[in-house]
């Protein structure tokens, strides 16, 4: 369960340590207040002016903080990349909760002085001042910025996957590996284009205005990024049509649908599938009934679903319904067999991780939302007991199940 008591413990003591690291590394190494200093600030308040673009489904961004942020560790050492952090940590955009501003505080302050620390200990020269040839370059900015950036993104990591541990009950290992798939990448390239900045403010010599020949292609890059958000949020549009489709035709399934979904995309997790093959069951979790829509109503609102003979093949009307659109391709197969999987034992093996997860996903919430055959809304233990009849092992999916129960309640209680 959710345990606020252990997660204020240690937002306090994330913003703690990094002011305190920031203090400690003004005391000695000073602070310049210099032109670097200003214009790096400045990029910081523009960072919260133009915000960060996230996709929900797959949870990858693009984050400007994040290169003013590697970039102060070579321009600037520790004290000035943690007074950076400091003004990046709490300029985010949109309503947040008193403890996420005070943990974003302290994570960037801290990661900014860790990262300034680390590139100096791998013979980074702050400010790059003095240095001639590709090589030189190469050795005491390229690869120490390098260094700094592979430290912070995994002290990043670390953090983030504590405070989400201790706020959803989501397991370490799996967020951190999330992390690592969706944003890994993207931190490496936060660092070429950190290093190609500092590399143009001081050993080509142009100083501030190296930043105006950086943020022209940052600009084009996040008006690529935007049309692909907007491109997913479409297709997000279209699954809710879908789903209203199928709740105006069996309104006792309301609601059924998000809530197969959600917790196929926690026992995908905990699985710890790949995050396209997590989108693609999320999908198949909200578009499972789909086939429902191709029958009589009287007849949808008349049987139980998963029961009765008389809805017939209704997973399979819902997959050739979605075939040939093309961003729900990986979920067809799941949608088509999902009811196969429920109490298939051994034999459900040839059928697919992704029909199996939607399947028990969805047996369950029938049982204890809308209602068993007979009519009857099972408690916790009933369901679980009754699913456990059916297929002793059920492919060893039962403990992800409960795994993913334990996290949907922390999500809620959160």
């Amino acid at each position: 369960m959710v345990q606020p008591s252990a997660l204020s413990v240690f937002v306090a003591v994330v913003f703690t340590a990094g002011l305190g690291a920031t203090a400690a590394a003004i005391r000695i190494d000073g602070l310049v207040m210099d032109v670097a200093l200003a214009v790096l600030l400045v990029l910081a308040v523009l960072t919260w002016w133009q915000g960060s673009i996230g996709l929900t489904t797959n949870s990858v961004s693009l984050s400007f903080s994040s290169i003013v942020l590697v970039a102060s560790m070579a321009l600037l050492g520790p004290a000035g990349a943690g007074i950076v952090g400091i003004l990046v940590g709490p300029l985010q955009r949109g309503k947040q909760p008193w403890r996420a501003r005070l943990f974003n505080t302290g994570m960037f302050s801290l990661l900014g002085v860790f990262g300034g620390v680390v590139y100096r200990a791998a013979g980074g020269v702050v400010g790059g001042a003095g240095l001639t040839g590709p090589w030189e370059i190469a050795r005491a900015v390229g690869l120490p910025i390098l260094v700094a950036d592979v430290a912070q993104a995994l002290a990043n990591l670390l953090l983030i996957a504590m405070v989400v541990r201790l706020a959803q009950g989501v397991p370490m290992r799996t967020q951190i590996w999330r992390l690592l798939v969706t944003s890994g990448p993207n931190q490496l390239g936060y660092g070429v284009i950190a290093f190609i900045l500092v590399v143009l403010w001081e050993p080509v010599g142009l100083g501030p205005f190296g930043v105006v020949l950086v943020l022209p292609p940052l600009l084009v890059a996040r008006w690529a990024f935007n049309q692909y958000s907007d491109e997913v949020k479409g297709h997000e549009r279209a699954l809710g049509v879908l789903v209203g489709a199928v709740e105006s035709k069996a309104p006792h399934l309301a609601g059924h649908s998000a809530r197969v979904a959600q917790l196929s995309v926690h026992m995908a997790e905990s699985l710890g599938l790949r995050p396209a093959v997590v989108a693609d069951i999320r999908a198949a979790g909200m578009l499972h009934d789909l086939g429902l829509t191709t029958l009589p109503t009287a007849t949808v609102r008349r049987e139980s679903v998963g029961a009765s003979v008389a809805l017939g093949d209704y997973p399979q009307r819902g997959a050739r319904l979605v075939q040939e659109v093309g961003f729900l391709a990986g979920s067809v197969d799941a949608v088509a067999h999902h009811r196969e999987a429920v109490g298939s034992g051994a034999e459900g093996a040839a059928l697919g991780l992704p029909a199996l997860v939607v399947g028990l996903a969805d047996e369950y919430d029938l049982l204890t939302e809308v209602g068993s055959p007979d009519g009857r809304v099972l408690t916790h233990d009933e369901a679980m007991a009754a699913l456990r009849a059916r297929s002793p092992d059920d492919h060893g999916l039962l403990p992800t199940l409960e795994q993913a129960l334990v996290r949907r309640a922390n999500v809620a209680g959160a």
